[in-house]
């Protein structure tokens, strides 16, 4: 122990034996009750401050993806959502997959569909204000621009983000060889109607060919969509469930080219078509498009890279997915 000596606000000094690692600010405390009533309301501001939103990425394949400081945070959680349109884990949306989540998590979730992120977001984010809350997102949190738009919009309501990264399909595709860093701008490729056939990702692809990168293919899924025909009546009727396969995104994309012309891509074009990514039943196959557009890649998710200009390395590996 040694001696301190501290002044008062009234100037008269005091003597402290303590013990030489002591606490300042238990001291201070002692000194004059002011000082403690503030040390008192940045306790309190802390403990304020300390609600949280957290966006945890879930990983590609199963329940067990989740990192461990995502498993923390979920744990800790008072409410927990899960998103459930921009992708899906190995088992969908289904009541079991649910239930294997919510035993290992050891409290219910929440399904967020789009509807309830577009429309209802703000009650989650004024409850992140109230105590902690947990967005779950497959994959990584900012794969999407959705969840860009989360976090700005929680920052303008001043409410704490904390976000746990996971991986990603962006990372994932790196399996069959092809370098990341050999991607141009990825393009999302929606299901096409009878009265809308949008074709704005062409150009993208075009430029990536031109420039010699590689073109990633996000492709559609549908879950919880209002049919056109219930929105004319007012009252919302929901289609079933759809996920565009790599057969049908090539079909529209050979679709596109013929009617733009501009030869960005064709049936020869090397294409390397990915289902279920992360999962334990994981496909990848190379092969021109013509090839690629009657393989069975089985069930969903599925995505498709368009190759670009390769590399030796490059080659080899696609070498061993080649049917």
């Amino acid at each position: 122990m040694r001696r301190r000596t501290l002044a008062t606000l009234d100037g008269r000094e005091k003597d402290f034996e303590t013990f030489d690692n002591f606490h300042a600010t238990q001291v201070l405390t002692i000194v004059h009750p002011a000082i403690a009533f503030y040390f008192k309301q940045i306790e309190k501001n802390q403990i304020e401050r300390s609600k949280m939103l957290y966006i945890i990425g879930l990983g590609l394949g199963d329940e067990k993806d989740i990192t461990l400081r995502g498993l923390e945070a979920v744990k800790k959680s008072h409410k927990i959502y899960i998103e459930s349109y921009t992708s899906l884990l190995s088992f969908g949306i289904s009541q079991e997959g649910i239930s294997t989540l919510e035993k290992l998590y050891g409290k219910p979730l929440i399904v967020a569909d789009r509807e309830m992120v577009e429309e209802k977001v703000d009650d989650m984010l004024l409850e992140a204000r109230e105590f902690d809350v947990a967005f779950l997102v497959v994959g990584d949190p900012f794969g999407a621009t959705t969840h860009s738009d989360l976090v700005v919009r929680a920052k303008k309501l001043d409410v704490e983000v904390k976000v746990i990264y996971n991986a990603s399909v962006m990372n994932a595709v790196g399996v069959c060889g092809l370098q990341l860093y050999r991607y141009g701008e990825t393009v999302s490729l929606p299901f096409f109607t009878e009265t809308w056939r949008p074709d704005s990702f062409y150009e993208k692809i075009l430029k990536n060919r031109l420039l010699g990168l590689h073109t990633l293919c996000l492709l559609d899924i549908r879950v919880k969509e209002p049919s056109l025909e219930s929105l004319c009546r007012g009252k919302k009727q929901y289609e079933p469930p759809s996920f565009m396969t790599i057969g049908v995104a090539i079909d529209q994309l050979l679709e596109v080219e013929q009617l733009r012309g501009e030869s960005a891509y064709g049936e020869d074009t090397l294409c390397v078509g990915f289902a279920r990514l992360g999962s334990e039943n994981q496909m990848v196959m190379a092969g021109s498009m013509k090839q690629l557009r009657t393989v069975d890649f089985g069930p969903p998710l599925h995505c498709l890279t368009i190759v670009g200009k390769t590399h030796p390395v490059e080659e080899e590996m696609l070498d061993f997915y080649r049917n």
